[in-house]
């Protein structure tokens, strides 16, 4: 097989990864909204997998690379090299991994929003409730509250 089209085979695969990890982004925003703990971590989880696929492809990318003499070759560098045929499957291959990129920073985006909104909203939620019931933390991390015979007292 020669090199580039290992590399538009690489930059394929690279597209594939990102497409899930968008496909996982949208499942993780959905288990936000849901408050679905245990969902969050799975796709948590799955989303770890990707990303260490997503290194070992880059990987090879820069293996292949090497292996053809261009080590440090951008993928504009490698275009100015080749016959019209490959320049256009490459840059083919690069505008389609670009457009799904854009579109997941554009998904990361929107959920770093929605869970920072949620974290806010659960620390202004745990504040109203600490203030109003009395709880507090001991040196050893430990919840207590102000009671009176087992019973909670409300203060204001």
């Amino acid at each position: 097989m020669r090199w580039v089209d290992r590399l538009i085979g690489i930059l394929r695969e690279q597209q594939s990864l990102v497409e899930q990890m968008i496909a996982l982004l949208r499942q993780e925003r959905e288990a936000v909204v849901s408050g679905d703990v245990s969902r969050i971590l799975s796709v948590a989880k799955r989303k770890e997998t990707l990303s260490t696929k997503q290194r070992l492809l880059e990987e090879a990318r820069e293996a292949c690379l090497k292996n053809a003499g261009k080590e440090g070759y951008t993928l504009s560098q490698l275009m100015e090299e080749l016959a019209p045929h490959d320049r256009e499957r490459l840059r083919e291959a690069k505008a389609h991994l670009q457009e799904a990129l854009d579109r997941l920073l554009w998904e990361n985006k929107r959920n770093l929003l929605l869970i920072n909104k949620a974290m806010e909203l659960n620390r202004e939620l745990l504040k109203l409730f600490t203030d109003s019931v009395g709880l507090s933390y001991d040196s050893n991390g430990v919840v207590s509250t102000d009671y009176n015979g087992g019973s909670l007292e409300f203060r204001g």
